[in-house]
């Protein structure tokens, strides 16, 4: 998963990556408060978000770590949908997909069923994949968006389909048409809630999908150290 090191307009991935599987404060995404975070900052040091006191808000800050204390902060993650160059999944031409790949978000890495509306749930993300009954609607508190039919097909800069509110989100999986967001955002709610890649992308064949996200807190989530796993499925021929 690759991360945009400059702007909307001009974006950078190249050289920029995190591996699967992060760990000790390794290949993870953090969020916090704007003007909160620092690259050196470890994992267990990482400010807290505090909820709102009533109804819902976006967490309007996102870095990237590759190492427990190494991080960037993405400038064009903003906490809506006014930036179109966050994140992109990425394969080299190795291997042969079976069929289309799909993405989402889990309580933690053993991917347990998310329990809708639930808080706080038995994983340390499960209040944020959860989600709750009067914040969201029991949709999860994180949402995706993704663009095109995974053949590397760019975004140009701007907004990303309909700004997404605590409550977006449909059961099952959506797809973006080719060289299209979609229109309304999803909800990253295990298989539950998700997207699924528009079509089985081309064998031995290396190719970019790009992705965005929005985290959303609510007066009743509950709180803790919220560790969410994001997950990108696929399978091989």
């Amino acid at each position: 998963m690759k991360y945009n090191t400059n702007t909307d307009a001009s974006p950078t991935y190249t050289n920029t990556a995190l591996a699967f599987g992060g760990s000790a404060g390794a290949n993870e995404l953090r969020w916090c408060n704007t003007g909160g975070g620092a690259a050196s900052t470890s994992s267990a040091n990482w400010p807290y978000f505090t909820r709102p006191s009533s109804g819902t808000a976006t967490v309007p800050e996102m870095w990237a770590f590759t190492a427990n204390t190494t991080g960037l902060q993405l400038a064009t993650y903003t906490g809506d949908n006014t930036k179109a160059n966050v994140l992109e999944w990425s394969w080299d031409n190795t291997g042969t997909f079976a069929s289309a790949p799909q993405f989402s978000a889990f309580g933690d890495n053993t991917h347990a069923t998310p329990s809708a509306g639930t808080q706080p749930g038995a994983q340390s993300g499960s209040p944020i994949v959860n989600g709750h009954a009067s914040d969201t609607s029991s949709t999860s508190y994180l949402k995706i968006n993704a663009y095109g039919n995974g053949s590397s097909q760019a975004p140009a800069a701007g907004s990303v389909g309909t700004n997404p509110s605590a409550t977006t989100g449909s059961a099952g999986s959506v797809s973006p048409s080719s060289a299209a967001w979609l229109t309304t955002w999803q909800s990253a709610q295990g298989w539950t809630q998700y997207i699924l890649c528009t079509a089985t992308p081309a064998a031995t064949t290396a190719n970019t999908w790009n992705w965005t996200l929005v985290l959303f807190t609510g007066v009743n989530m509950s709180t803790g150290t919220l560790q969410p796993v994001i997950t990108f499925q696929y399978a091989f021929s």
